[in-house]
């Protein structure tokens, strides 16, 4: 069992993301946390970075997952977040939560979220 986990929140990203033609013609801002877990006693004990997982290219994935292509749902980046977090990071387990900024003039809505967990 891993005890520890980093978390990195409201990565700000933008993508085209949603259903209707009005929503997919510009980019729509995105704010997203990703949670993983891991061992941080090497790298606590090392204090180095070689040891640990660098959550400033985690970060940079997230931003590329956004943007690499136009979606139709928030579920399917957070899934595709997932995915790459847990191919390309020494990692057991990631959360994401991803969240669409302003997606509903009337009623005024802040934002809608998804939040996913993968073992």
């Amino acid at each position: 069992m891993v005890p520890d986990k980093i978390v990195i929140s409201r990565i700000d990203c933008l993508a085209v993301v949603g259903v209707t033609p009005e929503e997919r013609s510009l980019k729509q801002r995105l704010s997203i946390d990703v949670e993983f877990l891991v061992d941080a006693r090497k790298p606590a004990r090392t204090d180095s970075l070689r040891d640990a997982i660098d959550y400033a290219q985690v970060a940079a994935t997230v931003a590329h997952v956004c943007a690499s292509q136009p979606y139709h749902l928030i579920e399917t980046i957070a899934e595709r977040i997932a995915e790459r977090v847990l191919s390309d990071y020494p990692t057991p387990g990631t959360r994401v939560l991803v969240r669409k900024i302003s997606p509903v003039a009337e009623p005024g809505v802040e934002y809608v979220s998804v939040e996913i967990v993968r073992p």
